[in-house]
């Protein structure tokens, strides 16, 4: 006896291949990547349950499965420049880039301590105090405060 096909799983294949079509594009873009992660999850539980519905309905499979190829590319895609874009990530891309472009040598970047460098944190953190400041700034920063007496 032979089988027949039904169309079990289609609605939610073709609504899981959108949402991982739209996980691609939004995925290479860096500044919506985090759009691309959230559709990418989407798209990939909506073409498992279909995936499901299609095993037990005796369903055409290949439109799922394009739809679950394309939700991981695009979660995938959208990953690598949440990768690239942590701080860890930015510190060897920009250690990269200076070593191609032949800026300092090799010895002095391995002996950087990029742990106590504070230029790649967060740019919001106002947690320093006018003491952690080098003396220089200090000083501008008096001399200043005095120019703004005599003016008045």
């Amino acid at each position: 006896m032979e089988e027949q096909r039904s169309n079990a799983g289609q609605g939610l294949g073709i609504a899981g291949l959108v949402l991982g079509i739209m996980a691609i594009i939004t995925g290479i873009i860096p500044c919506t990547f985090y759009l691309g992660i959230l559709l990418g999850i989407m798209g990939i539980v909506l073409a498992i349950v279909a995936l499901i519905q299609a095993n037990r309905g005796f369903g055409r499979k290949g439109l799922i499965v394009a739809a679950l190829v394309c939700s991981t590319v695009g979660f995938v895609f959208a990953s690598v420049w949440v990768f690239v874009i942590s701080n860890h990530g930015v510190r060897n891309v920009i250690e990269e880039v200076m070593r191609e472009k032949g800026f300092g040598s090799d010895e002095r970047w391995e002996q950087m301590d990029w742990e106590s460098d504070d230029t790649l944190r967060g740019f919001g953190d106002d947690t320093a105090s006018w003491s952690d400041q080098p003396s220089d700034m200090k000083g501008m920063t008096d001399s200043l405060k005095n120019l703004e007496e005599d003016v008045q």
